[in-house]
């Protein structure tokens, strides 16, 4: 059953994502009043409309991120959008990641931000529109559920956006059959485990005995290869309960390097390698291509990644006549901790300088409802998905991982301007696939602890700079630890990691870390 640590709000994590938005816009924070308040442009018959549609207005948009791929409001989904709003989007996608800091210091604001690298500095008066007045004021009938007020409060009790890719505790309960959480996992390679007779693996014993067996079986084959660069580390973090970064323990917030489970993952990953189970090379990889390409080509037998993996493995290997892949058990040790802190991704704010917060604030209420989140993230109904017979996820008629195909239609699965996790893992759900039988068991064993997720330290201050200046130093120094040729030395080199992050300043981050903590839970159980 899923656990939510007591007096906490539920929300989600979740790793991965992003939003639009464009440059300049013009005028002041002076409204458009075309209609009704609490009434949708769509909802509103009489709403300077003509023959019954709404009215047109035309926002600026500018998207903080360079990546992101819809570089203009066109595509069925977009029409559908305008349709239903009577809002259309001037996008401008950012060119790089200093872009929006430059707009800010000029004052020269679009209509519309979204970010997710500037969320705390776009919650500020002075920038942006409290969304909380202006729904007083255009949409009353917009009832937001608390635990979303929550986690998107700002210092000053307002709140300037609400944040995509977060669910309430009643979104995970409807839906808590098809929308599920992955997390890190191991895949092996299946024909490999029929051969060897399927060995029970139950604990990390019997995991480090499968690997020898592999090993003195299969000579010329790599018994684990490591995903780079990010998730080499989470599955063997998960067994010892301490996860990188900040840990609940007992109600207090601890960094990850002072956690005695942390030192026993490192030393267990590092006699993996010293049995020959890794190769050194492996942590020099900077794609993940290069290590997927072991597994594809035979050379590997294991690769820890994340939950997904095996059917995602399996998927690509087909393409080059390979192998069918599993997953390893989700729990081998009593101590296996899985914790969802996500508060949300990015945003959109509504600026001062808006020239239609009416319309803006109402556009945000259609995105936010079922209706709309179905269309943005998963186009339109009939036409780009129909429900599944046997429940309430999308059966597609595209390809939703084929970036050409959802550009056209405007529809992403992974979060277009506002919207619930919930909606987003519903689109990736299939029944009966190693994946899903792997995510339901990931699922039942997380625990949500949102106000971790609140504990982040504003850009360019202090915090962030001590934090950003240890999690450097870890990557540029574990590998002494990983790479050690005895247990004596690992737990020498791990202990001098210890020593720099105090120099940097681990204990003042700490001390920090749990004065923010007690305020995020006061603020979630307010």
């Amino acid at each position: 059953m899923r656990k939510v640590q007591k007096g906490s709000a539920w929300l989600i994590t979740a790793s991965l994502m992003v939003l639009l938005l464009s440059a300049c816009a013009g005028n002041n924070a002076t409204p458009n009043n075309g209609g009704n308040a609490g009434e949708t442009p769509a909802a509103s018959g009489n709403n300077g409309q003509t023959n019954g549609a709404p009215e047109q207005v035309t926002l600026d948009l500018f998207v903080d991120q360079t990546w992101w791929p819809m570089k203009d409001w066109s595509g069925a989904v977009a029409e559908e959008i305008t349709k239903q709003t009577g809002v259309n989007l001037n996008v401008t996608v950012a060119t790089d990641d200093k872009q929006l800091q430059v707009m800010i210091a000029s004052g020269d604001l679009p209509d519309l931000v979204v970010t997710s690298g500037q969320v705390k500095r776009m919650s500020d008066p002075d920038l942006s529109l409290a969304w909380n007045d202006l729904i007083a004021e255009y949409a009353p009938d917009w009832e937001l559920e608390q635990e979303r007020i929550g986690v998107n409060t700002a210092e000053d009790g307002n709140f300037y956006t609400i944040r995509n890719f977060f669910s309430t505790e009643a979104e995970w309960e409807e839906h808590k059959d098809t929308a599920l959480l992955y997390t890190g996992g191991i895949s092996v390679r299946q024909d490999i485990m029929e051969a060897l007779g399927n060995p029970e693996i139950a604990s990390l014993e019997d995991l480090t005995a499968l690997f020898q067996t592999v090993k003195d079986t299969y000579p010329d084959m790599i018994p684990l290869v490591l995903n780079p660069p990010n998730w080499h580390r989470a599955y063997f973090e998960q067994q010892f309960g301490a996860l990188s970064g900040f840990n609940d323990v007992n109600g207090q917030l601890v960094y990850s390097l002072n956690m005695p489970e942390y030192k026993d993952m490192y030393l267990y990953m590092n006699d993996l390698y010293r049995k020959g189970f890794i190769r050194a090379e492996n942590y020099a990889y900077k794609s993940e291509d290069q290590g997927k390409q072991l597994m594809f080509n035979g050379t590997g037998f294991a690769y820890s990644w994340t939950t997904q993996g095996s059917d995602q493995l399996t998927s690509a290997a087909k393409e080059q006549g390979g192998h069918t892949f599993v997953n390893l058990p989700v729990r081998l040790t009593d101590n296996l901790k899985i914790v969802n802190s996500a508060v949300g991704w990015q945003g959109v704010f509504i600026t001062k300088e808006n020239k239609n917060p009416e319309a803006s604030i109402k556009l945000m209420q259609f995105l936010q409802s079922d209706e709309g989140q179905k269309l943005a993230l998963w186009g339109i109904e009939g036409e780009h998905w129909d429900y599944a017979a046997d429940g309430d996820y999308p059966v597609f008629k595209y390809n939703t991982m084929d970036d050409a195909e959802r550009v056209a239609r405007g529809a992403f699965y992974w979060g277009l301007l506002i919207g619930s996790t919930t909606t987003e893992m519903r689109a990736l759900y299939e029944p009966d696939t190693d994946a899903t039988r792997t995510n339901k068991v990931v699922t039942d064993e997380t625990q949500f602890i949102p106000a971790i997720g609140l504990v982040a330290p504003d850009a360019d201050s202090d915090e962030q700079v001590v934090l950003t200046n240890i999690q450097e130093m870890i990557k540029s120094e574990e590998s002494k630890v990983l790479l050690a040729t005895s247990e004596e030395a690992a737990s020498a080199a791990y202990d001098a990691m210890v020593e720099q992050a105090n120099r940097i300043g681990l204990e003042r981050l700490e001390a920090w870390a749990n004065e923010r903590y007690e305020q995020a839970k006061a603020q979630l159980e307010s």
